[in-house]
């Protein structure tokens, strides 16, 4: 899920690369010696979504139904609304001609709102009372080979709870996911990648390929993708400002603590259509204003770290529903 926050992975960090001139001036005043410049790839190309330092937002889903198995009795229950907070921040540790290193923190919850339903149901009054919480920390790492090729790495591992009356978090909390890519700079307007991800951004750890594909079809439109991630079709309206369409997979696994019966895991994922405007306010600062669809892909409760459909001991039906985030962002353009 998350979190690609991220989707950022997503989700993003910013990755710049410098070229390289040494010369020798010869100690009898003769001509300058200088060696071949050295270039090195760099992940951008010209007008793509700005990388964040910081951002600061909010989603806000509306009402969908909710339903569980095994229940009481069988009943369709509704959230009024799912929203929360969603920050992060993102600092350089390494930067230089060779290594490009970034550490990216995070914090998203989804407060949950219905009816004050009396009896026990599944799910639903945990979500109500405690509702979801996620904190991040990741490692995004962009080594340029030479001015065609590059290496890019990221490794997650975030702490994912629904708290019901246990204040201490363990191990059980954790997540660990990332990808390595292999990638190509064919042109300043294109480069592409191969590589693998483990992730779960669908609720469950699957690992699968990944392709990044970034170019400019010419000085307006674009493409940005990080397939199965993420894609999106961009249009550069000025140079402080675009529209963006696509979509991006978002999820996690949370550990449900309730201090009497031994700890379940819902895993939630989530895939979300939708359409962005971003925008400069203010030199560096950006708003980004974002709508579409949040389409349930898994909301079900495990009964052990990692369970596979066999081990699911809640089955849920979770409405789709409407939603938008809004964000305040710095930039690295």
């Amino acid at each position: 899920m998350k979190k690609i926050l991220c989707s950022v992975v997503f989700a993003g960090a910013a990755f710049m690369a410098k070229g390289q001139t040494d010369s020798v001036f010869s100690m009898q005043f003769e001509d300058v010696d200088s060696k071949p410049v050295k270039r090195y790839a760099t992940q951008k190309i010209p007008g793509q979504i700005p990388n964040r330092f910081i951002s600061i937002g909010y989603e806000y889903q509306g009402g969908h139904d909710f339903s569980a198995l095994p229940a009481p009795f069988p009943l369709t229950q509704h959230f009024t609304q799912a929203a929360g907070l969603r920050l992060a921040f993102a600092a350089p540790v390494v930067s230089t001609q060779k290594w490009i290193v970034n550490l990216v923190g995070s914090y998203w919850r989804t407060a949950y709102a219905g009816k004050d339903y009396s009896f026990p149901y599944p799910l639903y009054r945990p979500l109500k009372e405690a509702g979801l919480h996620s904190a991040g920390l990741s490692v995004n790492v962009f080594k340029p080979l030479n001015e065609k090729h590059f290496i890019y790495g990221q490794f997650n591992t975030d702490l994912n709870w629904m708290n019901q009356g246990k204040n201490n978090l363990d191990k059980d909390a954790l997540t660990l996911s990332g990808n390595v890519i292999f990638g190509w700079k064919k042109s300043e307007n294109t480069l592409w990648g191969l590589g693998i991800s483990r992730t779960y951004r669908l609720g469950r750890p699957l690992i699968i390929p990944i392709l990044l594909y970034n170019t400019n079809f010419n000085a307006k439109w674009g493409l940005e993708t990080a397939f199965p991630a993420r894609a999106f079709l961009r249009r550069n309206l000025n140079k402080q400002s675009m529209l963006l369409a696509g979509y991006e997979l978002e999820g996690n696994q949370y550990a449900l603590y309730n201090g009497i019966l031994p700890t379940t895991f819902l895993q939630r994922g989530e895939i979300k259509p939708r359409i962005s405007y971003e925008r400069s306010l203010y030199k560096f600062w950006w708003i980004a204003i974002q709508t579409g669809l949040r389409v349930n892909g898994r909301f079900n409760v495990t009964d052990r770290y990692n369970g596979e459909k066999e081990n699911e001991i809640i089955r849920t039906t979770l409405g789709n529903a409407f939603y938008f985030n809004v964000s305040l962002n710095l930039v690295s353009l």
